[in-house]
């Protein structure tokens, strides 16, 4: 239960930036609320990253090696939800984190995979390509997109299926061709809510589950910056704010700085 939008890096008229990610997180609301995010060592690549309490792992990571990480559930139909066994899904990215492109990614992902049953969308972008990973049981389904034009994917305890027609056409909508400020664009689709249909909205809310949070993440040349919100979008929320230097910069290990 989740929705993800990654806009490509711009350097056209007055706008200057790189690549940039939003997440908004959906989770039960008996689920123990996730960490802020903080700045972690893992081998000899630093990354920041917010923790589930319960399991341990992640939803959402960026490191010094300037690539940014995301995790969604896959949700066939509404029955295939509770499925069990394995491990967690929030173990895949600290495990791949320390990869230094996305090449590495792919090829660490099969191992990494192997103990996960549940089925995943790992969906990892350096800026400028993205690599999109379905897996499920050790068997694990790549593809590479262009980072050129904006981009999206969701999920939903409902059923995938249930909600992606909406989600798709407020995506189509929002980011149409007239749209000039594509981050504004981008924040105000994460805070979308369907009138009548709550549970089906990207900020979305029903009885047993709601967006618990909202993460951004912004890619530059020299250092990349997250934004992480712990309550949903409609709350208005003070963020933490944490910025990594990337690799090869005097100061990498010490980057981070939390407001």
């Amino acid at each position: 239960m989740c929705t993800l939008t990654i806009l490509p890096p711009s350097d056209t008229g007055s706008t200057n930036r790189g690549a940039r990610l939003v997440f908004n997180r959906d989770e039960q609301r008996t689920r123990t609320p996730g960490t802020a995010p903080s700045l972690e060592q893992h081998g000899e690549c630093w990354a920041l990253l917010p923790r589930d309490p319960e399991g341990g792992g992640t939803w959402i990571a960026a490191s010094d090696q300037g690539i940014a990480f995301s995790l969604l559930n896959v949700n066939p139909t509404e029955s295939s939800v509770g499925a069990a066994g394995g491990v967690s899904r929030g173990s895949i990215i600290p495990e791949l984190i320390s990869a230094n492109s996305l090449r590495e990614v792919e090829s660490r992902l099969p191992e990494v995979a192997l103990p996960v049953k549940r089925p995943f969308r790992l969906v990892v972008t350096d800026g400028s390509s993205i690599l999109e990973t379905i897996g499920a049981s050790g068997l694990v389904e790549c593809r590479y997109h262009p980072l050129d034009h904006p981009f999206m994917r969701s999920s939903s305890g409902l059923g995938d299926a249930v909600v992606a027609p909406m989600r798709i056409k407020a995506f189509e909508r929002t980011f149409s061709p007239e749209i000039v400020d594509q981050v504004a664009a981008q924040d105000m689709f994460h805070r979308l809510r369907f009138p009548d249909q709550d549970e089906c909205s990207i900020d979305m809310s029903r009885e047993d589950a709601f967006t618990v949070s909202w993460t951004v993440i912004e890619l530059g040349t020299q250092m990349l910056r997250m934004i992480h919100y712990s309550a949903p979008p409609r709350d208005q929320s003070l963020p933490v704010v944490l910025q990594l230097n990337l690799s090869g910069r005097p100061d990498s290990p010490t980057g981070a700085i939390a407001q």
